[in-house]
């Protein structure tokens, strides 16, 4: 069972960071597209898409593993505290009678 519950929440961490990463990627796209139809109307100075995307995937990268780390961390963590065993040597009290 743990074994299954951690593949899960390592799983649930790949997710969070695409998803993440998906999405700032795409946000770097639209801010090179506006940029680029800003410059097209004489608004703006020139910029090639790497100048943009490439500043952009670094942010994206550390962003997506920050919060793919925090999830799955905290996840992990919930597993290996709910599963260890018992080592506090106490016992439940006695009957009495």
């Amino acid at each position: 069972m743990k074994r299954w519950l951690v593949g899960l929440w390592l799983a649930l961490g790949v997710v969070v960071w695409n998803g993440i990463f998906d999405l700032l990627l795409t946000r770097g796209v639209k801010e090179y597209l506006f940029r680029q139809a800003a410059h097209d109307l004489g608004r703006g100075e020139r910029f090639t898409m790497r100048q943009i995307m490439d500043q952009t995937i670094a942010d994206a990268a550390v962003t997506a593993s920050l919060w793919a780390l925090a999830i799955a961390g905290a996840g992990l963590l919930t597993v290996a505290l709910c599963t260890r065993s018992s080592t506090t040597g106490t016992t439940s009290p006695e009957p009495r009678g």
